[in-house]
């Protein structure tokens, strides 16, 4: 249900770097079409106010005008239901620009070494370190200096549990790391803005084609590192 909610609210705040996006789910087996159904049809449910467009069917011969690309001796059909598509690269340099312009001082490529405590044990700041002086040799540059604040907000992505160890190394992992094989090939293999995902790949595996800025972007789930 977050996840429903945060898409709905990237479509509406942020509209030029969402969109909506049809997700084709082939059918190999006459037995899939139930149960494919069934699942996007609760997903449907399942989202309610914040859902997007309904699922539905596809017969063999639409599918192939939409993928013509999908094996035809098996397939019997396709099922389609709607997510969110969202430039988050993007989004992060929005929200950067945002903030630069109401005063906020940015600074990129800037290493947290430590967190700084006040008497009481309460987070007020932390020590950073200039990355790229550091890289390119330049000594004076690379010095550490503190920023003092009254609210220190981690929002690290995968190195969270590195900075929650710096105000306590006991604290046990919230991030289960993951890694994944991602091509881009050419805007013909997702025509019609409609992205492609197949559960029923011979390693289990979900394999997914998407439109993605002009080109196509195709690859595996991720797998725990």
């Amino acid at each position: 249900m977050e996840a429903l909610r945060e898409r709905k609210t990237f479509l509406e705040i942020a509209p030029h770097l969402s969109v909506s996006l049809p997700i084709l789910l082939p059918l190999q087996r006459w037995w899939q079409a139930p149960y494919f159904w069934a699942g996007t049809k609760a997903y449907d449910l399942l989202a309610g106010s914040q859902g997007l467009e309904s699922s539905y069917y596809l017969s063999k011969s639409k599918a192939l005008e939409a993928f013509p690309l999908l094996k035809k001796d098996t397939l019997k059909g396709a099922l389609v239901y709607y997510d969110g598509q969202h430039n988050d690269s993007r989004m992060n340099v929005s929200i950067a620009m945002t903030a630069a312009m109401y005063g906020v001082t940015m600074v990129n490529h800037a290493e947290v070494t430590q967190l700084e405590k006040d008497a009481e044990g309460k987070i007020r700041g932390a020590r950073i370190r200039d990355v790229i002086s550091s890289v390119n040799g330049d000594a004076e540059g690379a010095r550490e200096f503190t920023v003092r604040a009254k609210g220190v907000i981690n929002a690290t992505g995968p190195f969270t549990d590195a900075i929650e160890r710096m105000d306590d190394p006991s604290r046990k992992a919230l991030v289960a790391p993951s890694s994944g094989a991602h091509i881009m090939l050419p805007a013909h293999l997702s025509p019609k803005g409609m992205g492609i995902l197949d559960a029923a790949t011979s390693d289990g595996r979900v394999v997914f084609v998407l439109p993605w800025q002009g080109l196509t972007v195709a690859g595996t789930t991720d797998n725990p590192c």
